[in-house]
């Protein structure tokens, strides 16, 4: 089509169906520019929505740290450079300890804040080399290359273990919180991702095991203990259907009647395929395996219903102590379910008591605090379990509504040897008391064990010496037969004891006939064990004792003796005249007299006399 032209040369304007479509061409044209833009925006939003695709699919969502996705990468990457240039690898799995604790007390978001801000802190302890990555949860792994020895990853662990546990502002609220570590190295543990993680995760919760806060590096020893944790688990599923938990009871026994006051409920298991397993080798594996709280209900449940049997029977004030976890105590709705079982059995709350160590409590205080009130609302009892080994914290303690402390039994072990777990005890002891508490020690195994707790105030008493665990049967033999403690109203309170020591029998013989005729209660012993055992049982005045005795001389037992039993005269007999020996002693302030052998018997008596004339006139002083 032409363009007309004019009569003056110039050029017309098109007829209107050529302009017509010259403007629908610059429309189609301007629409298409248009689309294009447009479909360029979408790509880019697409290329986007991959890219972040992607780095979800790679990354942690809270922490933004690799996830196990992008860690398996990362490992064999460090794997191959390890093995091109000769170079080790370390995998290491860092755990939180009690995080979920942290999530039930302050919730997800406080958990979460704190989840980032243990990421920071792994970052800025590594080196740029590293990688860090969260594989879910409360979890983490660091994989470190380029190692030239494992002084270098043990350097780096306590590095980073240090950086997370130092304290965290989260809401206000200074939180503590530690962490259990395991390690894997390439090539002597695996030569790819999958097993160093598995073995770094066995190393974990193989230090676990040994207190929180610790690490450890994995061996095969540990991949067995692994396979059998796995092994035990599910046949522990499976343990509640098969009827194979039970109970039995240890009895507790009060210390001034000698009569039993309750029973201890201790979980067991007779496994078909592994035979009766204790506690300690399967707790862990139900905590682990989340079954704890269906066999803690059992357990409640169980040991209710018996302990109201034994009520129908005649006995009656008759309690049972229930031990709680640490899993079970955080759960929300324990004190419906213990209100439920009560109800259900018929036992009366007073009947019942829980046991709850201290670690558990102190974790979240306020929390805490709060369940044990509700538990003393059903009318329960509650105990704080192995005292002294924990927090131990006076200022918490007085917050808690605690009926009754329970010694350690590592204090009550050594309490007749050891100054210091003496010191703690008769410490607890005191305190307790002043805090109307009632005090009892568990693990007494020998007399001298419990009548130093009974004469220095101790309540109660648990323990090998007057019962081992029993299944039902062994404890109504027990409650039938009436068994009991016996305390003679003049056991231990002889006014002149004296306790002689010396490994030879013949010497212990002379030493008897020489102050025989005295108005003495002698006591003999071959060795230094056996004499703390005596001492712990009765009161005795004065102790002789030979210098050179085997396990332990008579310098260092009557030093003992100084710290455990000040106020007992302590006197040497030796038959080596060593003046760098007797200067020790008296510097010790272990001794009032040293005798060399062979002895002058006038001397000896002499000696024996005026001992007891002074312990007695120091009693008198402090009457």
């Amino acid at each position: 089509m032409k363009a007309q032209t004019s009569e003056n040369g110039g050029m017309e304007r098109p007829d209107p169906e050529t302009a017509a479509l010259q403007q629908q061409l610059e429309v189609c044209k301007k629409r298409m520019i248009e689309q294009a833009d447009e479909l360029r925006t979408v790509m880019e939003k697409l290329k986007r929505c991959d890219e972040q695709i992607e780095y979800q699919g790679s990354h942690d969502r809270i922490t933004g740290l690799p996830n196990r996705n992008l860690l398996s990468d990362r490992i064999q990457q460090a794997v191959s450079f390890g093995r091109r240039y000769r170079r080790g690898v370390a995998v290491i799995v860092i755990d939180l300890d009690h995080f979920k604790l942290i999530n039930d007390s302050l919730g997800h978001e406080a958990g979460d804040r704190l989840l980032k801000h243990v990421s920071v802190r792994l970052k800025n302890s590594l080196r740029s080399i590293d990688t860090v990555a969260c594989i879910g949860g409360d979890k983490f792994v660091v994989v470190l290359t380029d190692i030239k020895k494992d002084e270098d990853i043990v350097r780096l662990v306590r590095k980073t273990s240090a950086a997370i546990s130092h304290p965290y502002d989260i809401e206000g609220q200074e939180i503590g919180i530690s962490c259990s570590i395991g390690i894997s190295v390439y090539p002597k543990d695996g030569a790819d991702s999958q097993s160093l993680l598995k073995h770094a995760d066995a190393a974990m919760y193989r230090a676990r095991e040994f207190g929180r806060g610790s690490f450890g590096f994995f061996t095969e020893a540990m991949n067995e203990r692994a396979v059998e944790r796995m092994r035990m688990e599910g046949l522990l599923r499976r343990a509640l259907e098969k009827d194979e938990l039970l109970l039995y009871y240890q009895p507790q026994v009060d210390l001034v009647t000698g009569r039993m006051t309750g029973m201890e409920a201790l979980l067991r298991w007779r496994s078909a395929e592994l035979g009766m397993v204790l506690p300690a080798h399967f707790i862990p594996v139900a905590e682990n395996a989340g079954l704890i709280d269906s066999i803690g209900e059992w357990v409640l449940g169980t040991a209710c219903r018996q302990c109201k049997a034994w009520q129908d029977a005649g006995f009656s004030n008759l309690t049972v102590s229930v031990n709680l976890s640490a899993r079970q105590f955080q759960n929300k709705d324990l004190t419906t379910i213990i209100d439920g079982i009560l109800r259900e059995t018929g036992l009366d709350s007073r009947l019942l008591e829980l046991e709850i160590v201290e670690s558990t409590v102190m974790q979240d205080v306020t929390s805490s605090a709060e369940v044990l009130r509700k538990f003393r609302g059903l009318g329960i009892g509650i105990a704080l379990d192995d005292f002294g080994t924990g927090y131990s914290s006076l200022s918490y303690l007085k917050r808690f509504p605690f009926s009754k402390l329970k010694i350690d039994i590592s204090f009550v072990r050594d309490i007749t040897t050891d100054p210091e777990s003496a010191a703690i005890s008769k410490a607890i002891i005191a305190m307790a008391h002043n805090l109307n508490l009632r005090v009892i020690a568990e693990g007494i195994e020998t007399e001298g064990q419990l009548y130093y707790l009974r004469n220095h105030g101790c309540d109660e008493m648990q323990g090998f010496y007057f019962s081992c665990p029993l299944p039902v049967d062994g404890i109504e033999r027990l409650l039938n037969e009436g068994s009991h403690l016996e305390f003679p109203a003049d056991k231990g309170f002889p006014q002149r004891t004296v306790l002689l020591i010396d490994d030879e029998p013949h010497v212990l013989a002379a030493l008897r006939r020489v102050i025989g005729e005295e108005d003495y209660c002698i006591l003999a012993a071959t060795s230094a064990a056996e004499g703390f055992e005596l001492l712990a049982a009765n009161r005795v005045g004065v102790v002789a004792a030979d210098l050179q005795m085997p396990v332990m001389n008579g310098i260092e037992f009557l030093g003992r003796v100084k710290d455990l039993y000040p106020d007992i005269l302590r006197i040497v007999l030796s038959g080596v005249s060593d003046l760098d020996t007797v200067k020790e002693a008296v510097n010790r302030g272990a001794i009032y007299k040293f005798l060399n052998k062979p002895w002058d018997d006038e001397e000896f008596r002499e000696i024996i006399r005026k001992a007891f004339m002074n312990f007695e006139t120091n009693k008198e002083r402090r009457s």
